[in-house]
């Protein structure tokens, strides 16, 4: 989660001039927007709806090994995918996760590409905050780090949601600032309830005729015994009746859970990731792989493409890079073991085909055969000799 730490470094920044403010809104994490209020980076990674979303995403995606193929043939992969950046020391599965955190939180990632003699020897991920980009009279790009100039073809641009010609992508937390906004707005109000709450923690009330004077004295009165934890003697028939809130509506449970449920759909979480059922007759999943396959097709795929394309675009013509998604979509034992038993008797997989599947060694002929169950329906009779079956 390094690259949610380094987040948090700088919020704001003074501008100077206009050249720098159109620099800053380039690499802000918020597009330009007509809107007055906009939520900093801060504020939305304090939301831990937000923070498990970014952590789910990072964590599944450094799960998927990223593999090489040549049409249908698995080949080895070149060194600079197997550590994208040696600097650093910056393994794949970092490499992976580092990229998608920028994708979902910024909507843009960025790679630098180092190049020695014999091609491609280095990846860097940087952070989308201190990268810019213009775009000249021909319509070339330009890419800004740190406010240098870097050569187009040093730079990978990867974009998750773009319209047609925009120079940025956008992310969940750019595309949804509203919802991003009142999650903030709720969190803040929650925070500050006890504190600045306008509600009273009780009422004095008697049915006794008083002015303004006499209700003044007895708070006063009232006040005053509370401080020392004396008792309250109180005159006029004054009776005193607490307000109460039950922890439920105290902490707005209901207006939380309905905040971040809009979050998760915003990233494309199932609600189980973030502690929360779902309550929709219909659509409840069931398993822990229901959970996974749902994560796949409304959050990971998105990520997953533009990964595998971008890597693809660096690697030798005919090539392409590919997620293994079998062990993450991986079904349980029992609804593995029954569709291997059907494949097989379709003649659709043999046995070593499914050990293969289930990382175990191939068996001889040999060996198969003795695994073979005994029918002794098919057994030949002898002369003299009588099949018996109990009933």
């Amino acid at each position: 989660m390094g690259i949610i730490r380094d987040f948090l470094l700088r919020d704001y920044e003074i501008i100077d001039t206009p050249q720098e403010l159109s620099v800053a809104v380039n690499r802000s994490i918020m597009p330009p927007s007509r809107e007055v209020a906009i939520v900093g980076i801060r504020d939305a990674l304090r939301l831990v709806p937000v923070s498990r979303c970014l952590s789910v995403l990072e964590t599944a995606m450094m799960q998927l090994p990223l593999t090489v193929k040549r049409g249908d043939e698995e080949i080895t992969s070149p060194s600079w995918l197997q550590t994208p950046d040696v600097r650093n020391n910056t393994t794949q599965a970092e490499f992976i996760g580092q990229t998608t955190l920028n994708l979902a939180a910024f909507g843009n990632a960025f790679w630098y590409l180092e190049r020695g003699q014999r091609g491609l020897s280095n990846i860097q991920v940087l952070r989308p905050d201190k990268v810019s980009v213009n775009e000249d009279n021909n319509g070339n790009l330009i890419y800004y780090v740190d406010g240098l100039r870097v050569p187009q073809d040093r730079i990978k641009h990867l974009k998750l949601w773009t319209y047609p010609g925009d120079l940025m992508g956008e992310g969940p937390l750019q595309r949804h600032k509203a919802t991003l906004k009142a999650a903030v707005d709720l969190n803040n109000y929650f925070a500050n309830w006890f504190d600045n709450s306008a509600i009273p923690t009780g009422i004095l009330n008697t049915d006794s005729h008083i002015n303004q004077e006499q209700a003044t004295t007895l708070l006063e009165a009232f006040l005053q015994s509370q401080k020392t934890r004396t008792p309250a003697v109180m005159g006029y028939g004054m009776k005193y009746e607490p307000l109460t809130l039950n922890p439920e509506e105290a902490q707005f449970l209901e207006n939380q859970k309905f905040m971040a449920r809009q979050i998760a759909q915003m990233f494309g979480i199932p609600l189980n990731y973030l502690g929360l059922t779902n309550e929709t007759n219909g659509l409840a999943y069931t398993n822990t792989n229901d959970d996974r396959r749902k994560l796949f097709e409304d959050g990971l795929q998105q990520y997953i493409i533009r990964i595998e394309q971008a890597i693809s675009d660096l690697l030798p013509r005919g090539q392409e890079a590919k997620f293994n998604l079998t062990a993450f979509l991986r079904p349980d034992d029992k609804t593995r073991y029954e569709g291997y038993k059907i494949a097989k008797e379709v003649g659709f997989l043999s046995i070593n085909e499914i050990r293969k599947l289930e990382n175990m060694p191939e068996l001889t002929d040999a060996e198969i055969e003795e695994m073979m169950p005994v029918n002794t329906d098919s057994l030949q009779l002898g002369e003299g000799e009588t099949n018996v079956t109990n009933n």
